[in-house]
């Protein structure tokens, strides 16, 4: 009895030995790769969580970071569904980073796990990470209460919730990178780089990493040729790679954003997300195959101009455009656009006593007007005939008051002759004007008929004045034609 008695007693000892011992109870796993994500509101997650993103592989792990989120203790693993980070985030980059790595990784270890450690905060500057001097604390006072409540989630000191959390998660696996995406809120500040850069340095130190083996993943902000209202950010974004050496910038080209201009779509987050696995892939010396880009080319013919995407073209040309499919393949959409141009025809001028018949349409007029007529030409295009006709203008108005002033010969090639009273003679003028009111002559009286060469003039329809000495005004018209 009292041996076994001794035997229990050690057994008890060795127990509380192991109880109280310092190093975690398991061991860590180096097939566990863990990523460390911070930054504003696009690594929060702002897209809409659709059931497809709730899917998710059982080996694809997220760290419950934040306080108060319903069933989520802190610092303890849980399945990778969205949101990764506080409780009421929503879809980011860092969901279809993880499930790309998983699947990529996987063909060359079938026993890789993917853990990410999110820690992000909507509308932040980088200060917020910047626990120096206690500038976290400092910039934080100065926020809105909005802003208060989201850095409440994480302490108060996000920075110090990421360390803190990370730590935690050594205890069971490796960190090997560390994904960022913030700079919409330091928009265009030249002291970024170095503020990422102290903050990278920090993080290493604290964790006592090696910088070469955990890479820095940069992303861009919504690009300005897609219309980001922050788009310039990314001139600094490139610089952040002159100062931290094991550092890569994540493109954001062609991945449109949210009607603010500041927050990508749901498809851009998945493509984005993918990009940052790529750029860690690459990084680790994995041969990355990227899809091929899938072209959809067609010929177009329009006429006069054609309306693609949101802008008139108006000369024949090649148009491209490329969208970015979730699985971050390019799609390239290519016109051929041929531009062919309407025409217009004109007539010779016609003028007739009383009516005409226009052989174009064979219909009958008999008043003075425009006529128009359209058709299709060779290309496909409108065709336009126009016809300037003149009916009943072999003489001036009817207001002569019985006195004959005629226009002659009507049309004219060369010359036109205007007959006044003899009574008018040396006391009134006459004034000839084209279509569009510009004074081509302007004569005094000289004989009972007056001679004009116009054999010169443009061809069409000029109108005629005839003043006498008592101001009375008659007004007629007459056509210029070739010979």
């Amino acid at each position: 009895m009292k041996i076994k008695h001794y035997i229990l007693s050690a057994a008890a000892m060795l127990f509380a030995v192991a109880a109280n011992a310092q190093e975690p109870a398991v061991a860590v796993d180096s097939n566990f790769y863990i990523f460390l994500c911070f930054g504003q509101s696009n690594m929060e997650g702002a897209g809409t969580i659709e059931e497809k993103d709730k899917i998710v592989d059982e080996r694809f792990l997220a760290m419950n970071t934040a306080d108060g989120c319903k069933d989520r203790p802190l610092y303890e693993w849980r399945k990778a569904v969205p949101p990764l980070a506080r409780c009421g985030a929503g879809l980011g980059p860092v969901d279809y980073f993880g499930r790309l790595l998983l699947d990529s990784i996987t063909p060359h270890n079938p026993d890789i796990r993917i853990g990410v450690v999110d820690v992000a905060v909507a509308g932040c500057g980088i200060e917020l990470f910047d626990t120096v001097a206690g500038c976290d604390t400092v910039y934080l006072q100065q926020k809105e209460d909005w802003m208060k409540g989201i850095a409440a989630a994480y302490g108060g000191r996000p920075y110090q919730r990421l360390v803190d959390a990370a730590r935690e998660a050594q205890k069971s696996g490796v960190i090997k990178g560390i994904l960022l995406h913030q700079g919409e809120s330091n928009n265009g500040s030249q002291a970024w780089p170095g503020q990422v850069a102290a903050i990278y340095d920090s993080i290493i130190s604290q964790l006592n990493l090696k910088a070469e083996d955990v890479p820095l993943l940069v992303g861009e902000t919504v690009t300005s040729e897609v219309g980001g209202a922050c788009g310039w950010h990314n001139t600094v974004v490139a610089k952040v790679p002159e100062v931290v050496k094991n550092a890569y910038v994540v493109s954001a080209k062609d991945l449109p954003g949210r009607y603010d201009n500041l927050h990508f779509t749901e498809p851009s987050y998945r493509a984005f997300g993918k990009r940052y696995a790529k750029q860690w892939l690459r990084s680790a010396g994995y041969i990355i195959n990227e899809l091929p880009d899938i072209v959809d080319e067609k010929n177009v013919t329009a006429c006069d101009k054609y309306r693609w995407n949101g802008k008139d073209y108006k000369s024949s040309q090649k148009l491209t455009k490329t969208e970015v499919l979730e699985n971050d393949q390019n799609k390239v959409t290519v016109i051929n656009l041929t531009l062919n141009k309407s025409s217009k025809y004109e007539m010779e001028p016609v003028t007739v006593e009383t009516e005409y018949v226009w052989p174009v349409d064979g219909k009958t007029y008999t008043k003075s007007q425009t006529l128009t007529y359209e058709l299709e030409n060779a290309v496909g295009c409108d065709s336009i005939v126009y016809c300037e006709l003149t009916v009943g203008a072999t003489a001036i108005d009817e207001n002569a008051v019985g006195e004959h002033i005629a226009i002659y010969p009507n049309p004219a090639t060369d010359v036109l002759n205007i007959s006044v009273p003899a009574c008018a003679t040396g006391l009134g003028r006459i004034a000839i004007y084209t279509s569009a009111g510009v004074e081509v002559v302007s004569t005094d009286f000289v004989s009972e008929l007056e001679s004009f060469d116009v054999s010169n003039w443009e061809n069409g329809v000029y109108l005629v004045q005839v003043i006498d000495a008592e101001g009375n005004i008659w007004n007629g018209k007459f056509v210029k034609t070739s010979k």
